[in-house]
């Protein structure tokens, strides 16, 4: 055979072994490890990455920012991402224990439920609040583990304190209720949301968009490329109506208002801890905007940041003061004497009476019962305040004087329960102002039809809660920020403005204003609410129960309200609610104010809170009022 002859042999039987070797190859891969390629393939995939967004700041009038965002580091652990082997599972779960002190047991339990989730690879953050020293050392522990990582985030921060919490809210990671509508929405489990207050009301715009990351990962989940990413858009800055000078002025004022107004002893008429408690509400009457709302007592919002003091947040819970209520908005009274306006007005507009109509004020009247008039009903006033007309029956705050414009006197024919309800509801009372903060309270405007639907039986409506009615008490309710629209709406000639705490949300295209809303107009002529301010102006005057309020040197017009609540106490009396309403200057009215004490006298109590107020808002263009000691007037 020659050379040539053997070459050829030797080349066809080389060719027939590499081909015989692959062939081997081939069999052994689709057929013996088809399983296993399978599974590489299924896990080596294309994953879009949610990139989020920095959320945008809150601020006030002034530009100070309120409501911040600070970097953080976290521990957190992928279970989408741990290693399939056992071992080397076991392996990145140990170093996490090690690292961030959680138990073994309890890390299997979270992978265990968390590959069988909706999300695996959603991180479950293991250690939180690591300085830089601190995660660079955690780095440096974890480096080169499949499922672990240190990580930078934005936690939110409240420069603030305890002066806004109500109004600022709070963020929080997705709670069970909310899944299914931000998954909808494209959020991430492991987003932080807005849970309450602004944070909550403005989520949208604070929040921005996410952006996504494309990337290629390895059967351990580890990043081989990225493939492509779109940039998430910034959330939008919210500015607030809300002045923080003014709302820390108008705290303090109240504050001290709520310990004038403390019962001696510290108890109530049943014998328990009196609540110190109380709102206040400052609201430009031209456009709704509210400049300062304190609820009292507070606490500090960054209780609830993400990963605080479980401790602080329980204590928070379990305050029997509530201080998570927003007394302000969330919470209805009865408001007492500062709701005879409105019933003033409903007279006057209805022809029941006019301002020179006069009334005799003996310190009560008396009723006899419909059924039997051996039984009489006394109604009493809280003075003797003599022959009224309809200026004196306001700026005394008469009972007397308002029992027979509601329900009527041995001839004098009143309003009546329904056309008070009337004027009432006009108000806004009884319906949600709509201001821009989630739980708001609607309160109650009580009529017969109501009484006979809530309470059935044969009595049905009396005379007695009409008089009750007229003097906003009974079953009337109402919250501080629906009085502030009833100031504002005396003020302004009638108008139900919208209360608003954001001012402006700003975008990289510029400052977008939240617009004025008008939510109605009260159909009373524009001389009767001339006539009642004017009246409201003689309550401010010396010889008025509210000129505790007036500050010197500023006009204003004002009624006090003392609304009696709870045990009968041993001399006939009752605890009382005190407030106090005000809109200035009176000439050309910019703010009204509201002041609610959970104890107290209107003008004694609330009227120098309210004083306060005004002088704070009105600083550097009113001299400054030296202290005086009010009298126990209503």
């Amino acid at each position: 055979m020659s050379d040539v002859s053997s070459r050829i042999v030797l080349l066809r039987v080389i060719g027939v072994i590499a081909f015989g070797l692959l062939a081997a190859q081939l069999v052994r891969m689709q057929v013996f490890e088809a399983a296993h390629y399978r599974q590489l393939a299924v896990q080596q995939q294309v994953r879009s990455l949610p990139v989020e967004p920095p959320r945008g700041v809150i601020m006030d009038r002034n530009g100070v920012v309120l409501a911040r965002n600070v970097p953080a580091y976290t521990v957190e652990m992928v279970p989408g991402d741990l290693p399939m082997d056992a071992s080397k599972r076991a392996s990145v779960l140990v170093a996490l224990e090690q690292q961030t002190g959680n138990r073994r047991e309890s890390l299997d339990a979270v992978v265990e439920q968390r590959l069988h989730s909706v999300d695996p690879f959603a991180p479950v953050r293991l250690q939180t609040g690591l300085n830089t020293e601190q995660a660079i050392v955690a780095r440096a522990a974890l480096a080169d583990l499949s499922g672990a990582r240190v990580t930078a985030s934005p936690v939110r921060t409240y420069d603030s304190g305890d002066l806004l919490p109500h109004i600022l809210g709070s963020v929080g990671t997705v709670q069970p209720d909310q899944v299914a509508k931000l998954r909808a929405l494209g959020y991430p489990l492991d987003a932080v949301v807005g849970q309450a207050g602004v944070e909550a009301t403005f989520e949208t715009a604070l929040r921005g968009k996410s952006g996504t990351q494309l990337i290629a990962a390895d059967p351990t989940g580890r990043e081989l490329a990225r493939l492509g990413s779109t940039s998430p858009r910034a959330g939008e800055d919210v500015m607030l109506s809300i002045d923080l000078a003014l709302q820390q002025a108008v705290t303090g004022a109240l504050r001290d208002g709520i310990a004038a107004g403390a019962p001696p002893g510290g108890l109530d008429a049943d014998g328990k801890p009196a609540m110190r408690a109380g709102a206040a509400v400052v609201m430009d009457v031209r456009s709704g905007e509210v400049r300062a709302m304190v609820s009292l007592p507070s606490y500090d919002v960054n209780v609830f940041a993400r990963d605080g003091d479980i401790r602080a947040v329980r204590q928070v819970l379990d305050d029997p003061a509530k201080p998570l209520l927003d007394r302000a908005f969330m919470e209805v009274h009865a408001p007492g004497s500062i709701f005879k306006p409105i019933v003033g007005l409903g007279a006057l507009q209805e022809g029941v009476a006019t301002t020179q109509t006069k009334i005799l004020s003996t310190g009560a009247i008396t009723v006899p019962n419909q059924y039997d008039p051996s039984i009489v009903y006394t109604f009493r006033d809280w003075a003797a305040h003599g022959l009224l007309d309809f200026n004196g029956g306001i700026a005394r705050s008469s009972d007397v004087y308002f029992y027979e414009l509601a329900g009527g006197y041995q001839g004098f024919v009143g309003l009546g329960a329904d056309r008070v309800a009337k004027y009432a509801r006009a108000f806004g009372l009884g319906s949600a102002t709509g201001i821009d903060l989630p739980g708001e309270a609607t309160g109650l405007v009580p009529d017969p039809a109501w009484k006979q639907q809530t309470f059935g039986g044969t009595d049905g409506w009396l005379l007695g809660d009409t008089y009750t009615f007229g003097i906003g008490q009974g079953y009337l309710t109402t919250t501080p920020i629906q009085m502030a629209v009833v100031a504002s709406a005396l003020a302004n000639g009638g108008e139900l403005l919208k209360p608003r705490i954001v001012a402006a949300a700003r975008a990289s295209d510029g400052l977008h204003p939240t617009p004025r809303v008008v939510n109605g107009r009260v159909p009373v002529d524009a001389q009767h609410f001339a006539e009642v301010r004017n009246a409201m102006l003689e309550a401010a005057k010396d010889s008025g129960t509210a000129y505790t309020g007036r500050p010197q040197g500023l006009t204003i017009g004002a009624k006090t309200g003392t609304a009696e609540f709870g045990t009968k106490l041993p001399d006939g009396s009752y605890d009382s609610h005190g407030w106090f309403m005000a809109f200035a200057p009176y000439e050309q009215p910019e703010v009204a104010v509201v002041v609610y004490l959970e104890h107290g006298v209107g003008a004694t109590h609330a009227g120098p809170v309210a004083k306060r107020m005004l002088e704070a808002y009105f600083a550097g263009r009113i001299p400054p009022t030296p202290t005086a000691t009010p009298s126990a007037k209503r």
